[in-house]
């Protein structure tokens, strides 16, 4: 069973550089023969699916023995915790698990099976509720975590993602979370990459996070796997910094330099995303800009105004994606007069000529 890139390219690493350790750790585990024995689980039928598939467990008990982690920080506790810590029990030096999950109950089922009669390794389980925070420009869900409460200190070797829950919001800004505690080579498991919405959060990952991960998905798993490894790790004041540089990229390769552009917002946001670039402000009044407009008419009489100094495009960016919804006739107006170039997470771009 081996593993496929999925668009985040590795980097040519010497295999005793961290991410080549844990790299030569992954393909180890998909080959090892070793048969996992997890008959002493309950019946997954009681998790209402969100536990772990049977395979997957299986495969943590396996890259434990190869990984040889230190400190694991999972997020979503359950079955798995119990598998980790039995697959813990006999390493040395020892691992500790740092288990977190927004639900309490969730605490005792780490409590309800033992470990080995023999084991030095530590779990601590912490109830964090999730909380909304931004993470560069976009507020997503996370877990309000107390890292003193941690099993360990130590930065982070292994990191596995399996909540919070799609219905509470998805997984978006939990790998960002845990670039906080993580190290060059730490490996990250998503869990349900099957998912869209883990398939669209692994996307925006590559967006947001671009060479400082590589990720595969690794085929054969029941609920789908990824292994993320982490070559950078970027704290969340980093992040507001690399979206800009994003999309000052995404303007770069669709607008000719020499194009003149529509940029909905003021100065500071004109001077971010397009750099000596001549952007005209919008809405504007002798060059600068003047604030929303108060309804829907002057937006688009505006619009036609400054199309005439020669402007080609209209960019939108996601400070100001709330327009769409509060001017919905200056919207409808966009999306059916002009076509829309791009739409991502950062940007809606318009190409405004006829």
């Amino acid at each position: 069973m081996g593993s496929q890139t999925i668009g985040m390219q590795p980097h040519s690493l010497d295999g005793q550089h961290p991410v080549g350790l844990t790299r030569a750790a992954i393909q180890k585990a998909l080959v090892d023969p070793e048969e996992v024995d997890l008959s002493w689980l309950p019946s997954l039928s009681s998790s209402n699916g969100w536990a772990m598939a049977l395979d997957a467990l299986r495969f943590l008990s396996i890259l434990v023995k190869h990984l040889k982690p230190q400190h694991i920080l999972e997020f979503g506790s359950g079955l798995s915790t119990q598998v980790l810590k039995n697959a813990c029990a006999s390493l040395l030096p020892p691992c500790h698990i740092s288990s977190v999950d927004h639900d309490p109950e969730f605490g005792e089922t780490v409590k309800a099976f033992p470990a080995k009669p023999i084991s030095s390794c530590l779990v601590s389980f912490q109830f964090a509720p999730l909380v909304a925070r931004d993470f560069g420009g976009k507020t997503l869900p996370t877990y309000h975590l107390q890292a003193e409460q941690f099993a360990s200190q130590r930065p982070v070797d292994l990191v596995i993602i399996d909540g919070p829950p799609v219905v509470l919001g998805g997984r978006e800004g939990i790998l960002y979370q845990a670039m906080e505690y993580a190290r060059p080579g730490t490996l990250v498991l998503l869990d349900d990459a099957k998912r869209v919405e883990e398939q669209m959060a692994i996307s925006r990952w590559k967006e947001v996070l671009g060479d400082s991960i590589e990720g595969s998905l690794i085929p054969g798993f029941f609920k789908g796997l990824v292994a993320i490894i982490v070559h950078e790790p970027l704290k969340r004041s980093d992040l507001l910094a690399r979206r800009l540089q994003a999309s000052a990229q995404d303007i770069a390769t669709i607008i000719p330099r020499e194009h003149l552009f529509i940029v909905v917002g003021d100065e500071w946001w004109n001077t971010q995303i397009a750099p000596g670039r001549g952007a005209i402000p919008f809405p504007a009044r002798n060059g600068q800009y003047w604030g929303a407009p108060p309804d829907d008419s002057t937006a688009i009489r505006e619009l036609e105004r400054l199309r005439k100094s020669e402007a080609k495009f209209l960019i939108l960016g996601w400070p100001y994606f709330w327009w769409l919804d509060f001017y919905p006739e200056l919207a409808r107006y966009l999306f059916k007069e002009f076509r829309n170039v791009l739409k991502n997470d950062r940007l809606i771009v318009f190409d405004i000529r006829h």
